[in-house]
C-alpha cells in the first residue's frame, strides 16, 4: 500500500514556495520584474493559468536514469506537459532564470501520473534590454526527481553570489517511508544538470512490522497506523526498527559554496539488540563543495536505504 507522506514539515508533494518570493525586491521608483506567469508565457507562448492553458509540449533529453527512454510516465523526446512557474531566480542585473515544474499530461488536460512519476524541473533564461525582458535561452529539463509527479522546490543559497535550486521529495512502500534532498546549482545561463549533492533526510518504518511501534518507544510515540503492520511470521531479530529525520543548513557567508550541514536526529533499534531500549540518534554530517560536488568531510548518514 503506497500512501501519501512527509516526515518534514513542508507538504513535498503540494505546491510549494510562491516564486515571486524568490525575486529581490527593486527600489523606490524602478521597473518592476516580471511575474513568474508573464515569463511563462514568454517561454511557452500561450501559455495561461488555466487547465487548456497549461497544456503544451516539452522535450525530455536523456537524462541519468533515463537510459532506457522511459522513466514511469516520461518518454525521451517530445512529451505532453502540465506546466507551473516554480521559482523565478535573478543570477545577475539583467538576468531571471525561471524554473518550471512539469507533469505528463492527460487527454483531458490533467495529470497523468503514478506513484512512481517524477516531477520534471525546466530552466528558461531572460536577458533584459532597456525596459523590456526577453527569452534569451531554453534550457528546458534539466532533472527529474520526485512521485506522484510533485516535490518540494525552493531556492537556496550557496554562497555570497551563487544560487541552486532544492528540492525536497518523499513517499513510503509498505510502511517504509523516507524523504530527499536534491540540490542543483545555478549559472547565468544553465542550471547544472548534475545534482551538487544527493542525499536522505529521512527514513521511518514504524509501520513496515508488527513490533517496530514497541520497540522504538519510549523515544519515538506511538501513533494511529495507516495500514496494519505486516505480521510475516518473521523473529524481531530479522529486522531493524527506525525513524530518523534531519534538518540541513548551508553556510553562503563567502565567494565560494559554502559547507553544508545535516542534522539527524530519531532513534533506532537495531535487530541484534532488540530486546534492549532503541539507541537514541543526534548526529551531524559535513559536506564540504569542490568541483561542482559537495563530499562528507564528516560524520555520516544513519538513514538505512530503502
Amino acid at each position: 500500500m503506497v500512501r501519501a507522506f512527509s516526515l518534514r514539515r513542508a507538504a513535498l508533494g503540494a505546491a510549494v514556495l510562491s516564486a515571486c518570493a524568490s525575486v529581490p525586491c527593486l527600489g523606490a521608483g524602478a521597473q518592476p520584474l516580471p511575474t513568474p506567469a508573464q515569463l511563462t508565457a514568454l517561454a511557452f507562448p500561450g501559455w495561461s493559468e488555466s487547465t487548456a492553458g497549461r497544456v503544451h509540449s516539452a522535450t525530455l533529453p536523456p537524462l541519468p536514469g533515463t537510459g532506457h527512454g522511459i522513466y514511469a510516465g516520461w518518454t525521451v523526446g517530445t512529451n505532453r506537459v502540465i506546466v507551473e512557474p516554480k521559482l523565478v531566480l535573478r543570477t545577475d542585473p539583467t538576468h531571471l532564470t525561471l524554473v518550471a515544474g512539469l507533469v505528463p499530461a492527460g487527454d483531458d488536460g490533467r495529470a497523468n501520473v503514478t506513484h512512481a512519476t517524477p516531477l520534471a524541473l525546466a530552466a528558461y533564461q531572460f536577458e533584459q534590454h532597456g525596459g523590456t525582458w526577453g527569452v534569451s535561452g531554453r534550457q528546458g529539463i534539466f532533472a527529474l526527481r520526485g512521485f506522484s509527479g510533485g516535490a518540494a522546490v525552493r531556492d537556496v543559497a550557496l554562497a555570497a553570489r551563487r544560487s541552486g535550486v532544492a528540492l525536497e521529495y518523499g513517499s513510503c512502500w509498505q510502511g517504509y517511508c523516507g524523504t530527499w534532498l536534491a540540490v542543483y546549482e545555478v549559472g547565468r545561463d544553465a542550471v547544472r544538470r548534475e545534482p551538487a549533492v544527493e542525499l536522505a533526510l529521512s527514513g521511518i518504518n514504524v509501520d513496515s512490522a508488527a513490533d517496530c511501534q514497541r520497540r522504538l518507544a519510549p523515544l519515538v510515540k506511538p501513533h494511529a497506523q495507516d495500514h496494519i503492520a505486516r505480521d510475516d511470521g518473521g523473529t524481531p531479530d530479522s529486522h531493524d526498527c527506525y525513524a530518523i529525520e534531519s534538518s540541513w543548513a548551508i553556510d553562503a557567508t563567502h565567494e565560494q559554496p559554502g559547507d553544508l550541514t545535516v542534522r539527524y536526529q530519531g532513534a533506532i533499534s537495531r535487530a541484534e539488540s532488540y530486546a534492549g531500549p532503541p539507541a537514541a540518534i543526534d548526529q551531524r554530517q559535513v559536506l564540504r563543495y569542490g568541483n561542482g560536488k559537495y563530499r562528507a568531510i564528516s560524520g555520516f548518514s544513519p538513514v538505512p536505504a530503502i
